[in-house]
């Protein structure tokens, strides 16, 4: 019986030494909605300190594209006194998109690059 004991406790032992921390959570967040935006139209600005490795995420849910069945994002970086740096463009189809982790710490924005209106009942973006 103290060898089934020893077993469990060197087990337990085990499973504890290998346990994986929980996975990091993003540095910030803010949650919205969109209004017949035209192409051109920035969303709010919010600036990430890269103090972790979170991806950078815009989701929408509730959508009406006027036509096509996706939005084209832009995700901008501030640049002052100097024209403002892209991380690039993606297609949102009334889902999350995702830019990776930015290696840098700014200021930041996304533009609707389209030419129909765009409407989202709920956008959250994640930093």
């Amino acid at each position: 019986m103290n060898m089934n004991r020893a077993g469990l406790v060197a087990a337990a032992a085990l499973a504890a030494a290998f346990t994986l921390a929980p996975p990091a959570s993003a540095e910030g967040s803010w949650n919205s909605s969109i209004t017949n935006w035209l192409g051109g139209n920035e969303s709010r600005r919010w600036t990430d300190n890269h103090q972790d490795s979170a991806s950078t995420t815009v989701s929408f849910s509730g959508c009406s594209f006027g036509g096509p069945s996706s939005a084209t994002l832009e995700l901008d970086r501030v640049r002052d006194f100097l024209p403002d740096v892209s991380h690039g463009q993606r297609s949102n189809s009334c889902n999350t998109v995702s830019w990776g982790e930015i290696q840098t710490s700014g200021q930041f924005y996304f533009i609707y690059v389209g030419s129909t209106r765009l409407t989202v009942n709920s956008v959250t973006t994640r930093y």
